[in-house]
């Protein structure tokens, strides 16, 4: 499942796939998002797509630490 498109996100002028940053169990869909889609971007941190148990292949995730120097870096 990792890197794998497991979704799509369209916008004004274009559709994006959503990718994986893990593998496992899908145990939950966020079914509300299939009507009302714009949760994502009006509650990004309170939204979600998919729930995933039994997580493996996580070792390309960053850290919390290693997140937020990246948005640092991103800012310069």
């Amino acid at each position: 499942m990792v890197g794998e498109s497991f979704s799509d996100v369209e916008s004004v002028k274009t559709v994006s796939d959503v990718y994986a940053p893990v593998s496992g169990t899908v145990s939950e869909v966020n079914e509300e998002l299939l009507d009302a889609p714009e949760r994502i971007n009006e509650a990004p941190y309170d939204a979600w797509f998919v729930k995933v148990k039994d997580i493996t292949e996580r070792e390309e995730l960053l850290t919390a630490e290693e997140y937020k120097a990246f948005v640092e870096s991103e800012k310069e």
